[in-house]
C-alpha cells in the first residue's frame, strides 16, 4: 500500500535538494499511523503531533488505506498563517481547511 505523507514545519527533512516536505511511503496492508511513525523514524513526542488522515483526526491506532493522505502536524505557539500557508483549526476531531 502507498501513502502520502505531509510533514509539517520541525519534522520537515532536509536533503541536498532543500526541505523535504511530501513523502509517499510503501508500508505493508494493515499497517497503522504508529508503523508509518515508525517507518519514518519520528521520535518526537507522539502527544505534541496532530495525526490527521485524508482531512480528519486520527489515533495512532488507525489503520491505513491504499492512497491515505496523511498529514503530521506538530504543536506550536504564537504566530499566524502567513499568506502562502494554510490554517490547520480543530474542532470536534476533525481537521477544517481554510485558505489563507
Amino acid at each position: 500500500m502507498v501513502v502520502t505523507v505531509h510533514l509539517h514545519t520541525v519534522l520537515q527533512r532536509q536533503t541536498p535538494e532543500g526541505l523535504q516536505r511530501r513523502l509517499t511511503v510503501t508500508l505493508p496492508a494493515e499497517s497503522t499511523l504508529a508503523d508509518l511513525l515508525k517507518n519514518l523514524e519520528i521520535t518526537a513526542d507522539l502527544d505534541g503531533i496532530l495525526l490527521v488522515v485524508n482531512g480528519r483526526s486520527a489515533s495512532l491506532q488507525h489503520v491505513l488505506c491504499d492512497r491515505d493522505e496523511v498529514h503530521l502536524i506538530p504543536a506550536l505557539s504564537g504566530g499566524s498563517p502567513g499568506p502562502n500557508e494554510r490554517d490547520y483549526s480543530r474542532a470536534r476531531g476533525n481537521v477544517f481547511w481554510r485558505s489563507a
